[in-house]
C-alpha cells in the first residue's frame, strides 16, 4: 500500500454557487489529507477542509464582500463558528477510462451523506496530482437559505441547491 499525503499549500479548492441572476465564486483551503493506493486503486483517504478559510473572489467591493462572507459563515450557511472543518472520507474507487469514480462520505456541519464523483489521478514516482469536481446539494447539510425546496415565491432571490467544488490535489509519499 502507498500513502500520499496531501500538500495543502500546493493544492487548491475553488467553489461556485449559482443563483437565478448569476453566480459567486471563491476558494477554500485544505487543512490536511491523504490518499491510499493499492494495486493502482484508491483504497481510502481523507480530506479535511478548513471552513473558516472561505474567500469570495468575484465581489471586489470590500463592504459587499465582507457582508457576503459574514453571511456564508453564519448559521444560514456553514456555521463556521461551530463547525470549523468539513471532511471527505474516501471508502472505495473504481477505475474506468483512465479516471477514478470515487465513493465515500462527505461531512458538513456534522451531517454525513454518501457521495461519489469522478477524478483524474496521475502518479509520478513520489508525487500525486489529482483533478476533479464535486457537485454538492447544500440542502442535505441543513443549508436551506434561499432554497426553492423550502421557501416559496423567492423569484430572482432563489439560490440553486447545488454548489460545485473544483479541486487540484498535490500529494507526496
Amino acid at each position: 500500500m502507498t500513502k500520499f499525503m496531501i500538500q495543502p499549500e500546493s493544492s487548491t479548492v475553488n467553489w461556485t454557487g449559482k443563483k437565478i441572476l448569476g453566480l459567486h465564486t471563491g476558494t477554500i483551503n485544505i487543512q490536511s489529507g491523504y490518499l491510499s493506493f493499492e494495486n493502482d486503486a484508491i483504497t481510502g483517504g481523507e480530506i479535511v477542509i478548513d471552513m473558516t478559510s472561505i474567500i469570495i473572489t468575484d465581489i471586489k467591493d470590500s463592504k459587499t464582500n465582507k457582508d457576503f462572507l459574514d453571511h456564508l459563515n453564519h448559521d444560514d450557511f456553514f456555521s463556521t463558528d461551530q463547525f470549523k472543518t468539513a471532511k471527505l472520507s474516501i471508502t472505495h474507487s473504481e477505475k474506468a477510462d483512465g479516471k477514478y469514480k470515487i465513493s465515500g462520505h462527505l461531512t458538513i456541519k456534522d451531517i454525513t451523506h454518501p457521495i461519489s464523483f469522478i477524478t483524474s489521478v496521475e502518479i509520478f514516482t513520489d508525487f500525486l496530482h489529482a483533478l476533479g469536481e464535486i457537485v454538492i446539494d447544500r440542502t442535505m447539510y441543513n443549508i436551506k437559505y434561499g432554497s426553492g425546496k423550502f421557501l416559496s415565491n423567492l423569484g430572482d432571490q432563489l439560490i440553486h441547491d447545488d454548489f460545485i467544488l473544483q479541486f487540484k490535489l498535490i500529494g507526496q509519499k
